[in-house]
């Protein structure tokens, strides 16, 4: 289906048109602009069906693979740096180091072929999930300037309306006064099923909630709006209780962070939503505590997602420290027809142990922390924003994490990724403007206007005169008469 829900027979063109934008993105970005990659791909990523149309040409399947090699071969022939100089780059990649040992490891436990090359699908999930590290670190070093985030920014703002707009196009004609499973819909987003898109949708609207209050411009704040509503009506109508819970969770941390008042908010639709959520949505969320005459939960999934925790549990157990191997929970058959562990947090322990548990945790922090300091650090309200964003996302991200895998999708996940590493490019932005506007010493911030030689002028010994740029200290040994 097309973004736009077109039905005038141009899906062939369609898909002819994205292949050859493909290639020329491809040839763009190594002989031209690498920031050309990275636009095409913030708009294609989440829109993984439209993707799925060239996956039978030659290449085609590896889009996001070569429009990110592109970027890297652009970034090489002109001598840029391709890795930004950060701490966490180095720990990003100790991560895909030990995701990678944990791939053999896991070939063994699971008597699996070894992770060698592209066509194991284990070694393809790997790739594709330490793909989304480098994505961040390419975004940094392609994306430099202000204006260049600004413009990603607008694109994956349009990409998500695309989105939204099929969406709402598919509900249009389903019933929605009553929950029923025949009218959820994954719409553009994929094989990352509809709790992956309430997931994207509940990190979008977290992101424009923190940010919106940032600015300036009317037409802005109107086009945020309007994304912002049809997130909520996509949200609300995939009937996703983990997308419901991160996006609460994103608006509470934008309330304790920045704006108190989104803190009664999240309130008021914690202890009145049996009033203010439309009868649908109502019913799916009571089917989670509803309990059968069996004294078991009235829902199937509900009930399937803690058989599935304890089995998970119980393979931790007996194997603690490092785990079954990464990407092995899915082959084992272990409770009926599912592969997932419903909540990767316990994914991630029954998979990689407590050693790949911390890890995770590490990282998790980490992201937080970078997004706080551009938050607190920065002096300009976009860069604030953007960090006060990133911030909310995470939370988001976090939560929606705990009612399954929602972090290794890149068509879901990708954004994120992508926000973080525009967060590493505002905070080298930062870095340099403190350093401009801060001497040497420490002891007086200098006006943009003067140089750093003129930042102190000489005192007169006689009459203790001190001058500063703009202010003149008079200061008298003896008595005024």
């Amino acid at each position: 289906m097309l973004p736009f829900h077109l039905h005038l027979g141009l899906e062939g063109v369609v898909s002819t048109v994205l292949y050859l934008v493909m290639w020329a993105t491809l040839l763009l970005s190594v002989g031209w602009k690498p920031q050309l990659g990275i636009y095409v791909l913030a708009f294609m990523l989440p829109l993984q069906t439209v993707r799925y149309k060239i996956h039978e040409m030659f290449l085609g399947a590896q889009f996001v693979d070569l429009l990110l090699l592109g970027v890297v071969l652009g970034l090489a022939l002109r001598a840029q740096a391709i890795v930004p100089r950060a701490p966490i780059c180095k720990f990003l990649f100790l991560l895909g180091v030990f995701y990678y040992f944990s791939l053999w490891e896991g070939a063994y436990f699971i008597d699996a072929p070894l992770p060698l090359w592209i066509a194991d699908p284990r070694f393809s999930d790997w790739k594709n999930y330490v793909e989304l590290f480098m994505l961040a670190m390419v975004v940094s070093s392609a994306i430099r300037e202000e204006k260049q985030v600004r413009t990603l920014l607008l694109i994956m703002a349009l990409s998500a309306l695309a989105l939204n707009r099929n969406y709402i196009t598919l509900l249009s004609g389903r019933d929605l006064s009553h929950f029923s499973y025949e009218t959820r819909d994954e719409g553009l987003i994929g094989y990352a099923g509809v709790n992956g898109l309430a997931a994207f949708e509940a990190m979008v609207l977290s992101v424009l909630l923190a940010s919106y209050g940032y600015a300036r411009r009317i037409w802005l704040k109107v086009a945020m709006g309007v994304l912002a509503a049809t997130s909520v009506y996509c949200l609300l109508f995939s009937f996703s209780r983990g997308g419901y819970a991160g996006a609460l969770a994103g608006l509470i941390a934008v309330g304790f962070l920045k704006t108190r008042k989104f803190l009664v908010l999240a309130a008021v639709i914690f202890l009145s939503w049996q009033v203010l959520l439309p009868a649908s949505v109502q019913e799916r969320i009571n089917m989670t505590t509803e309990i059968d005459g069996a004294g078991q939960l009235a829902d199937h999934s509900a009930e399937q997602r803690l058989v599935l925790w304890e089995d998970a549990f119980q393979l931790f157990k007996r194997n603690p420290i490092t785990g079954t191997g990464f990407q092995t929970y899915q082959y084992m058959g272990r409770v009926g027809p599912y592969r997932d562990t419903h909540n990767y947090f316990v994914k991630v322990l029954a998979e990689t142990g407590v050693v790949g548990g911390f890890l995770f945790l590490a990282l998790l922090w980490k992201l937080v922390r970078l997004g706080l300091d551009l938050f607190r650090r920065a002096e300009s309200p976009f860069w604030s924003g953007l960090g006060l964003g990133f911030v909310a996302l995470m939370f988001s991200a976090m939560v929606a994490n705990c009612f399954g895998d929602r972090w290794t999708y890149q068509q879901v996940d990708g954004y994120l990724w992508i926000l973080f590493g525009c967060v590493l490019t505002g905070l080298r932005i930062t870095d340099e403007a403190e350093k401009i506007s801060t001497p040497k010493n420490g002891n007086a911030l200098i006006d943009s206007r003067n140089n750093f030689e003129h930042a102190l002028e000489p005192q007169d010994s006689e009459r203790n005169i001190s001058l500063v740029p703009g202010v003149r200290l008079l200061k008298l040994s003896g008595d005024l008469n």
